[in-house]
């Protein structure tokens, strides 16, 4: 008998299933292109558990009659195509007809579907790939569609999920780019009974961006349209001073579907080349618009990934398309804190006749009508007697008491010991980069340096230079801070001091980042960043980890985020390894930094004192030296 067996329908569509459906996400991403499809202007997305129990995608489109209702849950049924060759002509989102039968299969779905000409709407339940209900029913016009207990009949495909809070951060990055794709469809996605987005549906991109990404982001973005080659490459792109330090904000459609494209991320940085820092990236949403027959959608499962007729001729539209848009907006850069002007304007109007002129002869020069207050004459007080010495002695009080410090749960508050202050030769106005990282009680005293070195200043603002012992040495000053302050924040339990904000730092962050940050908070609190939940896709910093400088704060936090979000098992000790040393790195001195010598001798002190290490976290060399022998042979003193 033979060993090959076909496979039961139930068990091949379990199968066939898993292609489409990986996560509630993928089920979202389906029906809502499904809804777009059939021409809806308002879609409704609600979830619950992050979508693993309950998932609801309403819309206004076109419906269905009772016929197409049941042949829409076969496999390969669909109304975009009709032979092979309109493969070559897709313009639609959907095109493969698995979707609701793959659905169907791993869950409980549920349709409600009527026609605006039909008198009576449908409703019909699949559960597991069979139908159990079908039959007429009073419903709106458009489709609903309701999925429950995804995965009920794959328990071993439900194990792959993750938590709730991680799935329903990816649902709301589909519905965000949905929104973005299709101004014109106005989509609301409701989370547990909250509303996470709205997009207002007015077919204004920059709208959707704001209800999106926030009000900040959408007014810092400059418009683009271009042509070239057939291809036009339209959207918004993110002015010079508005970057960040991921590409999670570059969002590309082609002909309105997400794609994931690396022709066009080369050629967004190559137009931003020399616009933004070095480990910066622009924001941007570009929309693509081709002959559909020059781009193959039909390559991955998904559907993110395309394959163009022609790479270069995509690459020129899109470089040209923002450079010229970056050409059009180019300004000096705008200082935050000076943005609203309105602020700064005059609170009342002063008449021409009433204001004062430096130029005018005094005669011709009109009286004001404005009478100034003068304030009522009063008796002049008697003037006190004169102190004596003793009852200076007795006003003049030392100040016993300590100044009010607001303590964070979850960090230990800094114990300043009196009974041991620190000696005058030690009380040097040092810069915030050389202060100690976790000022301990046992740590008021200098560290002994290994070395008998004198430190003779500092080279190119960046380099000490010390001599001794017939040895020549030059250290790195931003390398030997960075290692001094990864040492000391790992022997404190990757806990690092604080410093409260006067002014708190509001962070625009996309969905996962957002729900990582509430996961990890606890982590972020001890590493000095105190975090509140402020609207739906924004945090705010209370506070940011000792010595780093408040204009760095958003970007540290943001790239902490992306190294916390590689904690898998077996992988949390790298992960805050490397979250302390991108702390330590962004809190560290900086080259081209000017430095007194005590200083100098203090941070050279410090470094070392680190028994066995010579290299800063990232591998390069904090010191290296040159011998009396070596200098002498250079300058041929020795032969």
């Amino acid at each position: 008998m033979g060993k090959i067996n076909v496979l039961d329908k139930f068990t091949a569509e379990k199968i066939a299933a898993g292609e489409v459906v990986e996560r509630p996400a993928s089920v979202i991403k389906e029906l809502v292109e499904n809804a777009i499809d059939a021409g809806a202007t308002t879609v409704t997305v609600e979830i619950k558990d992050g979508g693993t129990t309950y998932m609801r995608v309403a819309d206004n489109g076109s419906g269905m009659d009772k016929d197409d209702a049941r042949t829409a849950f076969l496999r390969h049924a669909t109304s975009k195509i009709k032979t092979d060759k309109d493969l070559e002509h897709i313009m639609t989102l959907g095109f493969r007809g698995e979707a609701l039968c793959s659905i169907a299969a791993v869950s409980r779905t549920e349709l409600f579907t009527k026609q605006k000409t039909s008198d009576e709407g449908t409703h019909v339940v699949v559960e597991g790939g069979e139908e159990k209900v079908f039959e007429g029913a009073g419903c709106p016009d458009g489709t609903t569609i309701i999925v429950k207990n995804l995965f009920f009949n794959t328990p071993a495909r439900m194990k792959f999920l993750k938590k709730d809070s991680v799935e329903a951060s990816t649902v709301t990055d589909v519905c965000n780019k949905q929104a973005l794709s299709h101004p014109d469809v106005s989509i609301r996605l409701i989370r547990d009974g909250k509303d996470v987005l709205f997009s207002p549906g007015d077919n204004t991109l920059k709208n959707a961006v704001h209800a999106v990404y926030g009000k900040d982001i959408a007014n810092s973005t400059a418009s683009v349209d271009y042509a070239k080659n057939g291809i036009r490459v339209f959207g918004l792109t993110g002015k010079n001073n508005l970057s960040r330090p991921n590409r999670l904000m570059q969002v590309f459609f082609i002909n309105g579907r997400f794609v994931v494209n690396k022709t066009l991320l080369a050629a967004v940085s190559e137009a931003y080349k020399n616009e933004l820092m070095v480990g910066r990236f622009p924001v941007c949403i570009l929309n693509v618009e081709m002959d559909p027959s020059l781009v193959d959608v039909n390559v991955h499962p998904g559907k993110t990934e395309v394959k163009f007729a022609s790479e270069q001729d995509v690459y020129e539209a899109a470089y040209w398309a923002v450079k010229n848009a970056l050409t059009q907006v180019a300004a000096p850069r705008e200082v935050g804190v000076f943005k609203n002007k309105e602020a700064f304007k005059m609170p009342i109007t002063i008449k021409s006749a009433e204001q004062i002129s430096f130029t005018k002869p005094k005669a011709e020069v009109k009286k004001s009508a404005f009478t100034p207050y003068t304030p009522p004459k009063e008796a002049p007080k008697p003037k006190p007697a004169p102190l004596t010495k003793n009852e200076i002695r007795e006003e003049v009080k030392g100040f016993d008491g300590k100044l009010p410090v607001r303590e964070i749960e979850g960090i230990k508050n800094i114990n300043v010991t009196e009974e041991k202050p620190l000696p005058k030769e030690e009380k040097i106005d040092f810069s915030a980069e050389i202060k100690e990282a976790v000022l301990k009680a046992q740590a008021t005293e200098k560290p002994e340096s290994v070395l008998d070195v004198k430190v003779i200043g500092q080279l190119f603002d960046t380099y000490i230079l010390a001599e001794g012992d017939g040895e020549f040495f030059l250290m790195d000053q931003h390398a030997a801070h960075e290692r001094i302050r990864y040492e000391q924040i790992r022997k404190n339990g990757y806990k690092t001091d604080t410093q409260l904000l006067l002014m708190p730092i509001t962070v625009t962050l996309t969905p996962g980042e957002k729900t990582l940050a509430l996961e990890r908070s606890e982590l972020l609190l001890s590493m000095g960043f105190e975090i509140e939940e402020f609207g739906a896709n924004s945090m705010v910093l209370r506070s940011l980890p000792a010595d780093c400088p408040f204009e760095e704060g958003e970007g540290l936090f943001i790239e902490l985020l992306d190294v916390l979000s590689g904690g898998e098992p077996g992988e949390i000790s790298a992960m805050l390894d490397k979250a302390i040393y991108t702390i330590a790195c962004r809190s560290a001195i900086k080259a081209h930094q000017k430095l007194s010598l005590p200083e100098l001798e203090k941070l050279y002190a410090e470094a070392s004192a680190l028994e066995g290490i010579t290299t800063c976290p990232h591998g390069r060399p904090i010191t290296v030296k040159l011998t009396k022998y070596q200098i002498e042979k250079m300058f041929g003193r020795i032969v």
